[in-house]
C-alpha cells in the first residue's frame, strides 16, 4: 500500500483495493466487448445498436476512471493493464 492521508486501517484499505480491482478489470473487459460488438454489429438495426454499443462503451469508461481513482485515493495501485484484465 501507497502512503496515504485516508483514516481506513491498511488491512480494510488493502482488501478494499483487491476488490475494487476486480470490478475494475470486469469493467474494462465490459467496455472493450461494447467496443468489439460496436464495431461488428450488422443488420437492419445497425444504426441504433451501433450508437448503443458505442454509448455503453463511453458511459463504462467514466467508471472505469472512478474505480482507478478510488484505489488510488485508498493508497493502492489501480491495476488496468491488458495482463491483468485477462
Amino acid at each position: 500500500m501507497n502512503p496515504t492521508k485516508n483514516d481506513i486501517p491498511a488491512k480494510k484499505r488493502s482488501a478494499l483495493c483487491n476488490l475494487l480491482n476486480q470490478r475494475l478489470s470486469d469493467l474494462l473487459d465490459l467496455g472493450l466487448q461494447a467496443k468489439q460488438a460496436h464495431w461488428n454489429v450488422k443488420g437492419p438495426q445497425f444504426i441504433s445498436l451501433h450508437e448503443l454499443f458505442d454509448s455503453v462503451a463511453s458511459d463504462v469508461s467514466g467508471f472505469v476512471d472512478d474505480v482507478a481513482e478510488r484505489i488510488t485515493a485508498l493508497g493502492g495501485t489501480a491495476e488496468g493493464t491488458l495482463q491483468v484484465v485477462s
